[in-house]
């Protein structure tokens, strides 16, 4: 075999697969970090090239996509036997939390959640698509909440990273 043609060698890959085990999670985006660098440039080409009609499109994806997340979770939660409560929606999220930064305010009739770190916000940020990212951030948790429990809560959206806030803000209540 030719030098130049080694690349798919076990003598080449055995090392290389090694020192990728090695590195362990050095390379690997977090899950949301992912899916935010991939919906930042699935945003901007559709709006690139359909523009205000592709925006509004992928809004609407974005809340569909978060009601069927609710429906799910609420799905879930029935099969436990439980009321579908706020408990109940946290205990039942499909969403891993552990690589955000939030802190969680108690208030009357309502949970205000201050997130520092989102990977999702991080990557738009990092490969400069938080323009697009903020479509996804400002629909999805209310979305969410449209499809788990309607009746009983809204969410709102006071500010979030991927529109240049300190921290994203989002406010779980019963509804008016």
């Amino acid at each position: 075999m030719s030098e130049e043609k080694k690349d798919f060698d076990l003598e080449v890959l055995g090392p290389a697969l090694a020192e990728r085990a090695e590195k362990g999670q050095d390379y690997i985006a977090a899950p949301l970090a992912m899916q935010g660098k991939l919906f930042g440039f699935i945003a901007n080409e559709i709006i690139g090239r359909f523009g205000e009609e592709g925006e509004e499109a992928i809004i609407e994806a974005v809340k569909r996509f978060g009601e069927e997340r609710g429906r799910r979770m609420a799905q879930a939660v029935k099969a436990e036997g439980r009321e579908a409560s706020f408990a109940s929606f946290l205990i039942c999220s499909d969403l891993d939390t552990s690589y955000h930064e939030m802190v969680p305010h108690i208030e009357e009739g309502a949970v205000r959640v201050e997130i520092t770190y989102c990977p999702f916000a991080e990557a738009c940020k990092e490969w400069g698509v938080e323009e697009y990212g903020k479509l996804f951030c400002r629909n999805i948790d209310g979305a969410i909440m449209q499809g788990y429990n309607p009746e009983r809560y809204e969410t709102i959206c006071e500010q979030n990273l991927t529109e240049g806030a300190e921290t994203c803000i989002i406010v779980y209540k019963f509804k008016d």
